[in-house]
């Protein structure tokens, strides 16, 4: 009786191991479709350019096609209540602006909550911010700038982004620190801000710096000051605007990073975050965007999620403070 009693136990263990293994072998692969990457801004942005250069390399890396796709509209509200509703199968992306967290700030009626409702993936750049000005605008610096600001009947109008993006924030603690008037005008993306601010529709613009910077050397355009904390790479003799005069002013940087769906598995994150690490690290990849004013990040995904919370906080302690209100 004991060998027998042997025998079920072996049987019994060795079934068990034959489970156990096929559960391993039954876990489908990773990716094993298409990854949507939604931009929630129209092309030719910021975002829309990282998106793209960011989802060829990792869709040669993992083996899948990785799809943009834009979703404009609401500051890019849209296409986030889309990604916070996703499956959590790790399938899509989105790639956002520190705009997100500002959100709460300026709007109540929000779908969703950026610091809940999503799963943070990886910070991977940030670009400069800068004042510039269409070539008829009377000014070549800061000082200029007021002048003519306080000159202009109604006050001189900037646009930006969107509501609630970093520019935005900059201009309107621009105007209260000068004590100058200034109407913002809010776009549906910076591609079209660009557009036609370069066209001579508006005066004047707080502007991602990749994508004026090309109007900038060709006079296009002039920048007045940069908005960060310290002087941009690629614009060595332009100031900040603490360095032109508002030393009490806070510094207002962008940044950029990806997220998925909520409650997508720690598993699935870790390999996303992997992978998009290994895309920021390839020389093609760092040649590309190094050289269009994006300064890469990388890390991990907890990092992300600090950098949220701390974002958070901090727009709405200045959306607060500086009365800042959705036009």
């Amino acid at each position: 009786m004991g060998w027998l009693r042997l025998a079920v136990w072996f049987v019994g263990v060795c079934g068990m191991g034959l489970i156990a293994a096929g559960s391993v072998l039954a876990q489908p692969a990773f990716p094993n479709k298409p990854i949507r990457m939604v931009v929630p801004f129209p092309p030719g942005g910021t975002l829309d350019v990282l998106a793209r250069i960011i989802s060829e390399k990792l869709s040669a890396n993992m083996g899948q096609p990785v799809v943009v796709e834009n979703r404009p509209g609401a500051s890019g509200a849209i296409g986030a209540e889309m990604v916070s509703k996703a499956p959590p199968d790790g399938h899509i992306l989105m790639i956002f602006s520190n705009t997100l967290v500002t959100l709460p700030s300026l709007r109540r009626d929000l779908p969703f909550d950026p610091l809940k409702d999503f799963s943070p993936v990886i910070e991977v750049a940030a670009t400069p911010t800068v004042l510039v000005v269409h070539p008829s605008f009377p000014a070549r610096n800061l000082t200029e700038f007021i002048a003519a600001a306080r000159a202009t009947k109604g006050g001189v109008s900037y646009n930006s982004p969107g509501n609630s993006s970093p520019p935005h924030l900059a201009g309107e603690l621009l105007a209260r620190a000068a004590n100058v008037p200034m109407v913002h005008v809010p776009y549906k993306g910076s591609g079209p801000a660009v557009n036609d601010l370069v066209g001579g529709q508006i005066a004047a613009m707080m502007a991602p710096l990749n994508l004026v910077l090309p109007y900038l050397r060709t006079g296009r355009a002039f920048a007045i000051a940069v908005t960060d904390a310290s002087r941009a790479r690629d614009l060595p003799n332009v100031p900040t605007l603490r360095e032109a005069g508002l030393q009490s002013l806070a510094p207002v940087s962008s940044w950029f990073a990806l997220l998925t769906a909520p409650n997508t598995p720690a598993a699935l994150v870790a390999r996303l975050n992997a992978e998009v690490n290994k895309v920021l690290q390839s020389p093609d990849v760092r040649a590309r965007l190094e050289g269009q004013t994006f300064e890469l990040r990388g890390g991990k995904s907890e990092s992300l999620a600090a950098l949220m919370r701390e974002e958070a906080a901090r727009n709405a302690r200045i959306v607060a403070e500086a009365g800042i209100k959705v036009n």
